[in-house]
């Protein structure tokens, strides 16, 4: 997994450090710990950084002096560093209030550590976990690009080798993905054109995901793809509640922190063969394009409740469902490509959605309820059907959500 500033909070050996600035940067992604003392040019060490860098001083050379301080949150700002660590007490008693405000305007993380503590240990435990989280993140992205993407080798005891990084894979799983919906829009908007900036977000989303899916002591392997974080999860029942609240959390979360964005779910069928993943897999993907055939952009829905849309989209062969669309709707398809008018499609697909009632049917329509019937009529008229006949209500639902798919 990639580590992100706030996650070495978490380190045993920090656990007596204090942030006391910059807090917005905490999910920056951490490269690598550079630990910077000079004591000709404090700023001398810095020019050395390559970006992601968490850099810890004992103010050795800096002492109190607030400009060199200051310049030195600037210069790890300029290297897109990824967070301070200030060894208090010997040489620096204190962060000043200057520091702590340009840290905030930059935003990077400032932490204090007591002098107490021993760097070397700091140094050693960060660059132990940045290592293990790295091997830990190839072998799962690989193992779940490899079942979904690739082939699986199945002589090998798959789920013994994710059990040894915390990951229970027993019993049957299935294939969730977490579409971002309006992403596009929210990028322009906040003006990230260049894939580094889009790609540095993208695993701010995946790593959210991650963190909101653990804290419901859901661990899961999980990777991301375009506009879709996807993951693998137990589907027994305990497993899947948990699911599901952490999900609502995540939509809800997300909604909040990236305006314009939203989030549709995709969860596939349950099975027990890793080798049958592609499948569910495929079922996720499926729900995610019925949602969007439905126009919904925020739902969790698993494939066994999409009903005749699990049946639409596999059916390979989309001549014989344009052939069927045209057969049974195609009059009023056309008469509504003519008319400005309230289309009679959405007409037809409220009054059926409705169950036939004319009086809620038309308050969704924004319709009087006599120029409903009326319309209703016209419709049974092109379609030469009755909208009171199950069969005929039955075949036309049908080719709807055709049409819809089309």
């Amino acid at each position: 997994m990639s580590i992100l500033v706030k996650d070495i909070l978490k380190l045993k050996s920090l656990k007596e450090m204090e942030l006391v600035g910059g807090s917005i940067g905490l999910e920056k992604c951490i490269e690598w710990i550079y630990v910077s003392e000079c004591l000709e040019d404090p700023l001398e060490g810095i020019k050395w950084l390559q970006g992601g860098e968490i850099v810890i001083i004992t103010g050795v050379g800096i002492k109190s002096d607030i400009n060199v301080l200051t310049k030195l949150i600037e210069g790890i700002s300029e290297k897109n560093g990824a967070a301070l660590i200030v060894n208090v007490g010997k040489y620096i008693r204190e962060i000043p209030d200057g520091a702590i405000k340009i840290a905030d305007k930059f935003q990077i993380p400032l932490f204090t550590l007591p002098w107490e503590v021993r760097l070397v240990e700091v140094s050693k435990e960060i660059s132990n976990t940045i290592i293990l989280a790295r091997i830990e993140e190839k072998f799962m992205n690989d193992f779940l690009n490899n079942i979904l993407f690739g082939q699986i080798d199945l002589g090998i005891n798959i789920k013994e080798k994710a059990n040894y990084f915390g990951y229970n894979l027993q019993g049957k799983c299935c294939i969730c993905i977490v579409k971002i919906n309006g992403f596009k829009e929210f990028a322009k908007a906040k003006k990230l054109y260049d894939e580094i900036s889009i790609a540095k977000v993208k695993l701010v989303l995946r790593k959210l995901v991650q963190d909101i899916l653990e804290k419901y002591s859901l661990k899961v392997p999980i990777i991301d793809n375009e506009e879709e974080i996807i993951f693998l999860n137990r589907s027994e029942e305990n497993s899947m509640n948990r699911l599901n609240k952490a999900l609502k959390d995540v939509q809800e979360v997300i909604g909040k922190r990236m305006n314009g964005i939203s989030i549709n779910v995709g969860i596939g069928n349950g099975y027990e063969d890793l080798s049958l993943m592609k499948d569910s897999f495929n079922e996720a993907k499926i729900v995610i394009e019925s949602l969007k055939c439905e126009g919904v952009s925020q739902a969790i829905k698993r494939y066994s409740d999409i009903g005749i849309y699990s049946l639409i989209f596999n059916i390979e062969n989309k001549k014989i469902l344009e052939n069927y669309c045209k057969q049974v709707i195609g009059p009023i398809l056309e008469k509504t490509k003519r008319n400005k008018e309230t289309s009679l499609v959405e007409i037809l697909d409220t009054y059926l959605i409705e169950n036939c009632n004319l009086t809620i049917a038309a308050e969704k329509l924004y319709l009087h309820r006599n120029t409903l019937t009326y319309r209703i009529k016209k419709i049974e008229q092109l379609l030469n059907c009755n909208l009171h006949n199950f069969e005929d209500c039955l075949r036309i639902k049908m080719a709807l959500y055709i049409s819809k798919m089309l």
